[in-house]
């Protein structure tokens, strides 16, 4: 069951959550301001049998060895007892398959899962699934979901270039991009000094021909889909924008010209794989075939996974979460986006509610790439940056007019403009409908350009327009937007072909569209952040653009984690994201919350050089309405004893200790007790737990949050 849904290629749905009651979040794409409703009719459904999975599986069946790693280790797959209690659930599974054809016969299983749960994917073709129930060994059914995709300058930003001076570039780590596919004819992934690993490339059985959609860096090329046509060719650039800022090459030179930096993925010399859910331009992905991908990567040994992608979180089981959190319990680092429907509270969609993911948000980025239009107003000449549109709207001709603001629709032409605007150019204010309905009803009405003032502070973002709209638009910012208009006579005048690559002060804010914590279920979401907004990376066919989202963040830090396991490949999956969480840096411009940036913004290096590790990395008290202990085991990483200094807000919480000695490689348990008591009903409490070397120089952070019940 495919659905279409035009030009969502950053979207990632959300809920909103107040008081306690749960409203659906308006779903929204960053770049093209187009909402959309979820219409899945929920044909299929997981069905999870009562054995455990290959990954959770601690042993009690006989004959059957544990297959369940240590905690953090990898799984190995060509393990003698992994296979052999992997086909004892193949077995259990083909007792119900058997059970299925029989009892019901119109329905069809179309994946099936052992690694990190243990069950069937059944398209149910009109049979009620409380049928499916009723098969041997069954635990659960639960609905599938749809999910779509969330969608140079960055690097000083998240400061991951002192690993590249140190050596570290990803080497040898493979990262798994489970998204729309990769193009890896692209120039930005062709890097002559990689070695396919062995073992790879990796196709689907049967499918040799599909090694043609891989490369000596896009090492694995599948797909998922209910269409039995589906290759894992990129269509949309969604995943090849993503897998650029994950591991483009190093010191590629923009072929445009307007980035005058050289440009680089965050870990260059990392492989990627291709797990392309979304092979179709714009369109969405059941639960099941997302669950099939991370079962996949499991599989095929990837080290790090990317998931900038989402859907709703809703109280309760969220099948794709537990598939989340066994994948990370197999060794394989999760790192999912926080979604794209902030500023409001509890936002954050699934899987990035996953306990054991790294969820990101997004901060602004250091530059963008746009364009000067020249303003005269009264008289007087000012230069505006301005961000462009693509496909449609772009600026392909000089373009001179006067000026119009729009007042139709709270000045948002959203229902159409009454006035002509025949030779001029209309300034509308973003909002409540997207770029392209309001360039078109500009379009029809006579305009010969369109100016969009942006209505959230920062820097104006680049639009996604479509190619019905052929007279050029902009975006400025939200204070130059309003200055616009302010004389009496004011023109506009734009020139072709004149991209810059325009520096920013916005750096390092928090973007408003980031999602914000806690979950649904009153855990503390996200984990960090890094950039997602103007994030100027490859698209298919051999450009680059810019595009802005969570999608865009989560890729900084899974490039990160790569870094990182290259420079310590004893580090697990929980080390790399308490080392992150951690060592996070302060946004700018205003406080800096857990619930909106978790640890804060990533700082590679120091990571790299954490003082200690903290586990569990943050702490999530959730919803109370009495005193509630929790603990926090602190390990010293560094080569020498150190005393550690331990401090929070006492108006918040109350620790046990406010100092520990631990030699080199120990660890100490400290209690953190809250109380809601004098606290307002429905407010959030949240904070950091200062943890300080003795000396002062180094320190780590421990996220924490409650909400009053």
């Amino acid at each position: 069951m495919k659905k279409k849904w035009r030009m969502s290629t950053i979207l990632l749905l959300g809920i909103f959550a107040l008081s306690g009651i749960t409203l659906p979040a308006l779903a929204w794409d960053p770049n093209s301001d187009e909402e959309v409703k979820d219409n899945a009719k929920g044909e299929y459904y997981f069905v999870e049998l009562k054995d455990e999975s290959v990954a959770t599986y601690d042993g009690g069946v006989k004959g059957y060895k544990a297959t369940q790693v240590a905690e953090g280790d990898q799984l190995d797959v060509k393990d003698s007892n992994v296979k052999a209690y992997e086909k004892y659930l193949s077995s259990k599974r083909g007792q119900y398959k058997s059970w299925l054809k029989k009892k019901a016969l119109q329905a069809k299983v179309v994946e099936d899962y052992a690694l990190t749960l243990n069950g069937v994917a059944v398209k149910a073709n009109g049979i009620n699934p409380a049928v499916l129930k009723q098969g041997p060994d069954v635990k659960r059914v639960v609905k599938s979901i749809q999910y779509r995709p969330a969608m140079n300058a960055s690097h000083s930003i998240i400061n991951d270039k002192p690993l590249w001076t140190m050596g570290y570039k990803g080497s040898g780590v493979k990262v798994a991009v489970i998204d729309g596919g990769i193009d890896q004819d692209h120039p930005f992934f062709k890097d002559p000094s990689l070695k396919v690993p062995e073992g790879f490339p990796k196709v689907p059985a049967g499918k040799d021909e599909w090694k043609s959609y891989t490369s000596n860096k896009v090492i694995v090329a599948r797909v998922f889909s209910p269409e039995t046509s589906a290759t894992p060719k990129a269509i949309g650039s969604h995943g090849t924008h993503v897998a650029g800022t994950i591991a483009g090459k190093s010191g590629y030179k923009d072929p445009s010209g307007v980035a005058k930096s050289r440009l680089s993925g965050v870990a260059p010399k990392a492989y990627l794989g291709n797990y392309n859910v979304f092979p179709c331009d714009s369109c969405s992905a059941e639960t099941i075939y997302i669950a099939a991908a991370v079962e996949a990567a499991v599989k095929d040994g990837m080290d790090v996974a990317n998931m900038s992608l989402g859907a709703p979180a809703e109280p309760g089981f969220d099948l794709l979460t537990e598939i989340v959190n066994d994948a990370a319990d197999a060794g394989m680092t999760m790192v999912v986006s926080a979604g794209n429907n902030g500023p409001g509270p509890m936002t954050v969609g699934s899987p990035g509610t996953a306990d054991k993911a790294i969820t990101v948000a997004a901060v602004a980025n250091g530059h963008f790439i746009g364009q000067s239009i020249q303003i005269n107003q009264d008289g007087k000449d000012k230069a505006l940056s301005a961000a462009g549109a693509s496909p449609g709207g772009k600026v392909n001709a000089e373009t001179k007019g006067s000026l119009v603001k729009v007042e139709d629709g709270d000045k948002k032409a959203c229902s159409g403009i009454a006035g002509d605007l025949t030779g001029k150019i209309a300034v509308i204010k973003r909002g409540d409908c997207t770029f392209t309905i309001k360039t078109s009803n500009a379009q029809d009405k006579g305009a010969v350009g369109v100016i969009i003032t942006n209505n959230v502070p920062g820097d104006p973002a680049t639009m996604t327009v479509e190619e019905k709209v052929k007279i050029p638009a902009v975006m400025v910012s939200q204070a130059d937007g309003d200055w616009l208009g302010q004389g009496k006579s004011v023109s506009a005048s734009m020139l072709p072909n004149a991209l810059l690559d325009i520096k920013s002060d916005a750096a390092k804010t928090l973007t408003y569209f980031s999602s914000r914590g806690p979950t649904v279920h009153y855990t503390l979401k996200p984990d960090v952040a890094a950039v997602g907004e103007n994030v100027y990376s490859s698209v298919v066919g051999g450009g680059l653009s810019s595009l802005s989202g969570t999608s865009m963040a989560a890729p900084h830090v899974a490039g990160a984690a790569a870094l990182l396991k290259e420079a310590r490949p004893d580090w697990k999956p929980e080390d790399i994201k308490a080392a992150l969480i951690g060592t996070g840096g302060n946004i700018k411009g205003g406080d800096t919350k857990p619930l909106e940036v978790g640890g804060g913004i990533i700082n590679v290096f120091k990571a790299l050089y954490t003082p200690a590790m903290a586990s569990p990395a943050s702490l999530s008290f959730g919803l109370v309405d009495k005193e509630k202990t929790l603990n926090f085991t602190l390990k010293n990483v560094t080569k020498q004893e150190q005393t550690y200094q331990i401090r929070v807000d006492k108006n918040l919480a109350k620790l046990s200790s406010s100092s520990l000695q631990l030699a080199k490689g120990k660890k100490g348990t400290v209690k953190v007790t809250i109380s809601p008591v004098g606290k307002k009903a429905g407010e959030d409490l949240q904070g950091y737990i200062k943890v300080q070397t003795e000396d002062g120089r180094d320190q780590i952070r421990i996220p924490f949050h409650y909400r009053v019940k």
